[in-house]
This record gives C-alpha cells, sequence and structure tokens, in this order.
C-alpha cells in the first residue's frame, strides 16, 4: 500500500485526530493539508517505513502538536499568526450596537417614506410619535387634541407599519 492510498482510506479519521490536537482551531484542516503535502514529499522508502510500522499516525500527530505550539513554525507564520493579528483588516470591528443601529436606521427611513401614503394629520401625528419619540400626551397639548383622538389616529398607522416591518425585516 501507498501514501496516497494510506491517506485514502484513513482520511477522516487523521483529520479527526489533527483537529482534537489543535482544539479544532479555525484553521485545523490547512494545517491538516499542510502535513499531508510535507507527508507525500518525504522519499517513498521513509513513507513505506511509517505504513508498515503503523506510525503514519503518531508522524502526524507530533508535527501537527510541533506546528501548530510552535511560533516559529511555517504554519504559525503562514496561518495562527494573523488570527491574533490586531489590525483592523483581520479584525471585525461591528458590535451589535452598531448593528441594532444600523437596522433602527433603516427602519425609520422606511417608516417616514411610508408615512407619504397617509394623510397630512395622520402622517404627521404619526411621526412624531414614532420617529420623535413624543408622548400621545405631549402630541395632544402641542396640538391641542384630546389623547384619545391622538391614540385612534395614530393606532391604525402604526399597526400596519408594524405588520409592513415584521414582513420585511422577518421579525
Amino acid at each position: 500500500m501507498d501514501m496516497d492510498e494510506y491517506i485514502r482510506l484513513n482520511y477522516k479519521r487523521l483529520r479527526q485526530k489533527v483537529k482534537a490536537v489543535t482544539k479544532n482551531h479555525q484553521n485545523s484542516d490547512d494545517l491538516f493539508n499542510d502535513l499531508l503535502m510535507n507527508l507525500l514529499e518525504k522519499p517513498i522508502e521513509y513513507q513505506r517505513d511509517l505504513i508498515e510500522n503503523n506510525k503514519v499516525e503518531n508522524w502526524l500527530m507530533s508535527s501537527a502538536k510541533l506546528q501548530f505550539n510552535s511560533r516559529t513554525s511555517p504554519f504559525y507564520y503562514q496561518y495562527k499568526k494573523f488570527c491574533k493579528d490586531t489590525s483592523p483588516l483581520f479584525e471585525d470591528t461591528t458590535t451589535t450596537d452598531d448593528i441594532i443601529e444600523d437596522v433602527s436606521k433603516q427602519i425609520v427611513e422606511f417608516i417616514s417614506s411610508q408615512l407619504n401614503l397617509y394623510s397630512v394629520y395622520e402622517r404627521t401625528l404619526t411621526r412624531e410619535h414614532l420617529i420623535e419619540g413624543k408622548s400621545y400626551s405631549e402630541i395632544g397639548r402641542e396640538y391641542k387634541v384630546n389623547r384619545r383622538y391622538i391614540s385612534e389616529t395614530i393606532t391604525p398607522v402604526k399597526n400596519e407599519l408594524l405588520e409592513e416591518i415584521k414582513k420585511r425585516w422577518n421579525i
């Protein structure tokens, strides 16, 4: 049996062993493939000895451990070092707050565009409540209108907008 056939027959098991050594690091597949390439570049006699003595797995595990834990290994300089790099190029600086802020802006823009479909009165009261954050009482004092009337005006518009938002953003 040659090394290609051995790898083909034991590929999944060997890959899982390397993943175990690297604690399932994001680049463990790259390390595994690099180690297989290194192994296939060894002399045929060396490969046969490893297969005959059942040492392929030992060679692979010890090489993986050395490569993964060393700061001077080719693996470290090719993959692992960049995972630790704090450069913005490699770091995702998007936070949950940024995402929420972005979606909030999109929703406010959507509400503003949809309000144009309603009468001036409905549009004005709903905009003041939903976008400017005014309470029914504040709107009532400003426009000298009964709070109940404001509620009857805003509620149907607000419910329609909420349904559209739920559909559009899969909420």
